[in-house]
């Protein structure tokens, strides 16, 4: 098979969680068997290079908003390229309008991950939009969207990365392609540093700080669980500010740490030290590969019963309800008492359900499919 990907970013630029999983993707692609031919199309620059083996096209900068911008931006370059492939495969959402379209044009059999809701209102999925967000919805995607949604709905096959993204699109009125639930895999790669230490017994939250992740709930929660418990938030953003004060007010500031964005050397770290992962969030979110390097770092998890990560967890009793402080203390005492033994079946479980050898063979197998 001949394959392009395309995606906005590909690292190192933007190396977050949707770039390191299409880097993964593409690298395991790259030496599949059946794969005789792979290009990554970007638009974050205007190279060509060869990252880890796997050729990378970065065809143009384009911006973020509004999406008609770059996606006709990116349908333009990509139409302009001189590339005979057997299948495309859109990644990380802002471009699958221009791949759909391009798609349309040259009956070329396409899929897409489905990892994000760019096009949908926010609010509807239980994210607090920003004021610029709110006036982009209520003006220039009201327009956009019909046709940026028409031109997605001519991609052939729909890969969300669990059932609760698959949910979301269908309930939004994505109903033309076939949607196949493929998730995330793990990095085969990911180590943790050894000989390390923490000082005490503590809880550990990764990511994006923002309401919907439900971090204040988390803090909350942190009343009702022992007080020889810690926490660590690694992460920053918007509600920062917020959350440090709601710490300070609580008088738990002797008990909850900020350490702001972090080299992932440090992250790698803070695994480490851990002894109970928290994932708080009170939105229908995508997956969550924090999740995963917890459970393979050997961790406990306890996250709210919504989105993508209430499917990875299997222990039921590590789910408690969004924004309920006093459930999800209940959890976290529970998974504190049992770590070693939660630990260890989470390392067993994603090795098992996420690893390359698993999830790769998906996607071939969608490919070939359509093909």
């Amino acid at each position: 098979m001949k394959i392009g990907i395309v995606t906005p970013r590909y690292p190192p630029n933007h190396a977050g969680g949707g770039e390191i999983s299409v880097q993964l993707l593409a690298n395991q692609l790259h030496s599949h068997e059946t794969v005789n031919n792979l290009e990554v199309f970007s638009f974050d620059g205007t190279t060509t290079e060869t990252v880890e083996g796997v050729q990378v096209s970065r065809l143009s900068d384009v911006p973020q908003y509004p999406y008609s911008l770059p996606n006709e931006i990116a349908y333009r370059k990509l139409k302009s390229v001189d590339r005979d492939f057997d299948l495309l495969h859109a990644y990380n959402m802002h471009l699958h309008p221009a791949v759909g379209r391009l798609a349309a044009e040259r009956d070329i059999p396409t899929v897409a991950t489905l990892n994000a809701y760019p096009l949908l209102d926010w609010a509807s999925i239980g994210v607090t939009p920003s004021l610029q967000r709110r006036l982009y919805e209520s003006t220039v995607l009201r327009l956009e969207r019909p046709r940026l949604r028409k031109q997605i709905q001519q991609i052939e096959l729909l890969l969300p990365l669990s059932s609760a993204v698959e949910r979301v699109y269908r309930e939004n009125g994505f109903d033309g392609p076939e949607y196949e639930v493929v998730p995330n895999m793990l990095d085969p790669e990911f180590e943790l540093p050894t000989n390390i230490e923490g000082d005490s017994t503590e809880l550990l939250y990764v990511g994006y700080l923002r309401d919907s992740k439900g971090v204040r709930y988390l803090i909350d929660a942190m009343k009702h669980v022992s007080s020889d418990l810690t926490l660590k938030i690694v992460g920053d953003g918007p509600t920062r500010e917020a959350l440090e004060t709601r710490v300070s007010e609580m008088g738990l500031s002797n008990r909850v740490r900020f350490t702001g964005q972090v080299p992932y050397e440090e992250v790698t770290r803070s695994y480490a030290t851990a002894d109970v992962f928290v994932h708080p969030g009170v939105w229908p979110e995508p997956f969550g590969r924090t999740i995963l390097e917890a459970m393979q770092a050997g961790l406990p998890v306890v996250a709210t019963n919504v989105g993508g990560p209430a499917e990875t967890i299997k222990q039921q009793e590590m789910l408690c309800p969004p924004a309920d402080p006093v459930s999800m203390a209940d959890a976290i005492e529970q998974a504190y008492d049992r770590r070693d033994e939660y630990g260890a079946k989470n390392r067993e479980y994603v090795r098992a359900t996420y690893h390359p050898d698993v999830v790769v063979p998906q996607f071939v197998s969608a490919y070939e499919r359509l093909l």
